[in-house]
């Protein structure tokens, strides 16, 4: 059995039971300024043989799941002083 790869905890965790639900959360990511990926997901779902669909849906649903995190969206959403700032803290800490 294999374990569902775990990310940190989501800001929001859109919907994503259905195709049309992964779909809108893979639109809904551009939102957040994350590359959407859902005419790559569209393209290869046309490729993708029915019994491999599973696979490819939780792919892309982990895509989304990861760049929903709050890290992710904190990222996203930093200032260029936070940004400056967090980058000069990550400095230090590497000389230490």
């Amino acid at each position: 059995m294999t374990s569902a790869v775990q990310y940190p905890g989501p800001a929001y965790v859109p919907p994503m039971t259905t195709l049309r639900e992964l779909r809108a959360a893979l639109a809904g990511l551009a939102k957040l300024g994350v590359p959407s990926e859902l005419e790559k997901f569209e393209a290869d779902l046309e490729q993708t043989p029915l019994d491999q669909v599973p696979a490819l849906a939780a792919r892309y649903r982990d895509y989304v799941l990861r760049n929903s995190s709050t890290e992710a969206v904190d990222a996203l959403t930093m200032s260029t002083e936070q940004s400056a700032a967090e980058l000069r803290r990550k400095i230090a800490e590497g000389r230490r």
